[in-house]
């Protein structure tokens, strides 16, 4: 076999490329800082937009959640915002929530024994007296409630102050008061006045005025106690890290701030409660420290916002307080970030919504006191959106 020897023809060496030169990479180093300068801060403010649109979307889920459950499960479900500080000298932090708690409601109470009745007195009747053996609960609750050697342990009574009393023709009234035994009887007075929210101050009137009441004294009559439903240890919903609930600016009513804290810095501020009854509508909201329970006539607002943003309203005078419409470089308060959100609550229907921010009105005199009329007019602006989204006649 012949060897056939082919000559390879001759190649040139393959030109290696070079790589970038200094000049080249400073180049593309500073087209790359100048891209990045401009991109971030609109990158930036739209995670910021989306952070807040997520967080007022998420309480919204979480409050359509328990009025779900309330209509499911036939009985009082609601929800508690809870205040970051419920302690005096608690600066911002008493205008500041970070958590939401389901509230399950309880049977209602009618006495242990099957002829359990209380015994009506007063003109027009304001106290009812309970047999200690035929209804124990009301007892261990009076006890518990009259001890003073241990009050911080009141919130254990199984009836508290506030819970409602309903009567024979289905009228309910507010227990204003657990007195200590006498004999065999406990004296729980209670308030034929049914409070209505109204106002930028949060003051109430009176849909049921007491004149209209009759007198019954001595009558024995058939009970129901509803009672405050528990707040739930698992359906529990904390706010994403920065954000926050601003109660400064929240309340009852196109104008309402009744959930921002007492200036006074003695006042404990109580947790916001809204509670949804068996039909999806709002029942009852419980907000200030005497736990008494209002019946709202308006719209509900919450202000989502940054904890950044929340102003501290305690002190005596106004030096003592930030300014609630300050826009500078070390407070920007949440009404005055177009970022803000509403999360709208149409008591009547129970519907919540998730609405922007709009401006505010024409600053008030004194900026930094939230229960002035002139500080209502100021938030009706600002909340001519949220107002517009939504109708009580819904």
């Amino acid at each position: 076999m012949n060897n056939l020897c082919m000559t390879q023809p001759n190649r040139k060496p393959s030109r290696v490329p070079h790589g970038f030169t200094l000049v080249e990479m400073l180049i593309v180093m500073v087209i790359f800082l100048m891209l990045v300068a401009v991109a971030l801060p609109v990158v930036k403010g739209l995670i910021s937009d989306q952070k807040a649109t997520r967080t007022a979307q998420n309480i919204e889920a979480f409050m359509d959640a328990a009025r779900s459950r309330a209509i499911a499960e036939g009985r009082t479900v609601g929800v508690r915002f809870e205040r970051l500080s419920s302690v005096a000298n608690g600066n911002y932090a008493r205008s500041t929530s970070l958590r939401l708690r389901q509230l399950v409601g309880v049977p209602a109470y009618t006495g242990d024994a099957a002829n359990a009745v209380a015994t009506l007195s007063g003109s027009p009747a304001n106290t009812a007296n309970f047999d200690t053996a035929d209804s124990p609960l009301i007892y261990l609750s009076s006890q518990i409630l009259n001890d003073t050697v241990t009050p911080s342990n009141d919130y254990l009574a199984p009836i508290q102050v506030g819970d409602m009393l309903e009567l024979p023709g289905g009228r309910s009234v507010p227990i204003t008061g657990i007195g200590a035994v006498a004999g065999s009887t406990v004296p729980v007075t209670f308030d034929l006045a049914e409070n209505t929210a109204v106002g930028a101050t949060g003051s109430t009137v009176n849909r049921f005025p007491q004149a209209g009441g009759t007198s019954a004294t001595g009558g024995n009559v058939k009970y129901r106690i509803q009672r405050s439903p528990a707040a739930s240890t698992s359906r529990v919903m904390s706010l994403p890290r920065g954000m926050a609930i601003d109660f400064n600016y929240s309340g009852i009513g196109v104008g309402g701030s009744q959930f921002a804290p007492s200036m006074d810095p003695a006042t404990l501020p109580r947790a916001v409660d809204i509670l949804f009854n068996a039909s999806g509508a709002v029942s009852q909201v419980i907000y200030n420290s005497v736990n008494t329970r209002v019946f709202p006539t308006g719209l509900i607002y919450f202000c989502v916002g940054e904890i950044d943003g929340v102003a501290s309203v305690e002190g005596a005078a106004a030096a003592d307080r930030d300014n609630l419409f300050s826009q500078d470089s070390t407070l920007t308060t949440n009404i005055m970030d177009p970022d803000s959100l509403w999360v709208v609550v149409n008591p009547a229907s129970g519907r919540v919504t998730t609405v922007s921010m709009a401006t505010p009105g024409t600053i008030p005199a004194d900026p930094t006191d939230p229960t002035t009329l002139a500080y209502g007019e100021a938030l009706k602006p600002a909340r001519v959106f949220a107002t517009f989204s939504d109708t009580v006649a819904e």
